[in-house]
C-alpha cells in the first residue's frame, strides 16, 4: 500500500529548500590595497577618470565564512548598472581606482567585485560600495601610521609588526599584513585586512586570519601619481579600418 506524504510536509520541502541551500556568511574582509607596492611589480597607468588620492585603495569588502574560512561568493545574479554608482563618482575614482595599463575608468573591476562578493552582502549595489568607502574613510590607514612616523620613503624601512601595532591601536582591533617583494626582492607593504562584522559597520577581532609571508622589517614604498603612465586603450579595429590617417 502505497505511504501518503502530508500535504504541509511537501510544502515546507518545496519552500524551505531554496532558503537552506542559500549561502551565508559570518564577516567581511576589508582589503586595502598600498598602490605604491602595487606599481613597483608592473606598470602603472593613470585612469580615464583622471589622478586617484595618494592613499590606500580599497581593494574589496569580501564575504567570508568563519566556518570553512573561505570566500563565500556568487550568491545570486543580481546585474551590475554603473548608473547606481553615480552618488559615489567622486570617491571611487579616488580610492578605488584601477591602474592596470592600459588606462581605464575602473568600471569592470567593480562590476567584478560586485558580481562575486557585493551580490552576498544582503546590500544593495549603492549600499555595499558605500560601505566600504566609509569603512576606508573609519579606519584611515595613511593617517594613522603616518602619526607614528611610518611613511612612505625608499631610505627607511619598518618593523612589520609596528606597522600592526599601529593599525591595530587605531581601529581596536588587529589587521593583517600581506606583503609582496618589492625593490631589490625586499618585503614591502602591499594589503592590510580588516575584518567588519556582517553589518558592514563594526570592525571586529578576525575569526579566521589569512597567511602571508613577511618579513620582520618592510619597506613601504613611495608612490607618486603624477609618474603614472598615460596608456589609451587600443583602438577599435573598426576605427583603425575607416581612419582618415
Amino acid at each position: 500500500m502505497a505511504t501518503r506524504v502530508p500535504l504541509a510536509f511537501l510544502c515546507f520541502v518545496l519552500f524551505a529548500s531554496p532558503l537552506l541551500a542559500a549561502k551565508t556568511f559570518d564577516f567581511y574582509y576589508l582589503v586595502l590595497m598600498w598602490p605604491g607596492a602595487y606599481c613597483t611589480q608592473s606598470t602603472c597607468c593613470r585612469p580615464t577618470t583622471g589622478l586617484p588620492k595618494n592613499d590606500f585603495f580599497v581593494r574589496g569588502l569580501w564575504t567570508f565564512s568563519s566556518t570553512t574560512g573561505k570566500p563565500v561568493t556568487k550568491c545570486n545574479s543580481d546585474p551590475f548598472y554603473v548608473d547606481e554608482l553615480s552618488s559615489l563618482e567622486d570617491d571611487l575614482n579616488s580610492y578605488w581606482a584601477n591602474l592596470k595599463c592600459p588606462s581605464n575608468d575602473g568600471v569592470v573591476h567593480w562590476k567584478k567585485t560586485w558580481k562575486t562578493y557585493g551580490v552576498c552582502s544582503r546590500m544593495n549595489e549603492t549600499e555595499y560600495f558605500q560601505a566600504a568607502l566609509e569603512l576606508r574613510a573609519k579606519v584611515d590607514v595613511f593617517s594613522l601610521l603616518d602619526k607614528k612616523g611610518i611613511k612612505p620613503s625608499l631610505l627607511h624601512i619598518y618593523g612589520a609588526s609596528d606597522i600592526e601595532k599601529a593599525i591595530g591601536e587605531g581601529i581596536g582591533a588587529t589587521p593583517v599584513i600581506r606583503c609582496s617583494k618589492g625593490l631589490l626582492g625586499l618585503f614591502q607593504l602591499y594589503e592590510i585586512y580588516i575584518c567588519v562584522d556582517k553589518d558592514g559597520k563594526t570592525i571586529i577581532e578576525c575569526p579566521v586570519k589569512p597567511r602571508f609571508t613577511c618579513s620582520e622589517e618592510i619597506l613601504f614604498a613611495p608612490f607618486d601619481t603624477n609618474q603614472l603612465q598615460n596608456v589609451p586603450p587600443a583602438a577599435d579595429p573598426a576605427e583603425l579600418l575607416f581612419s582618415d590617417e
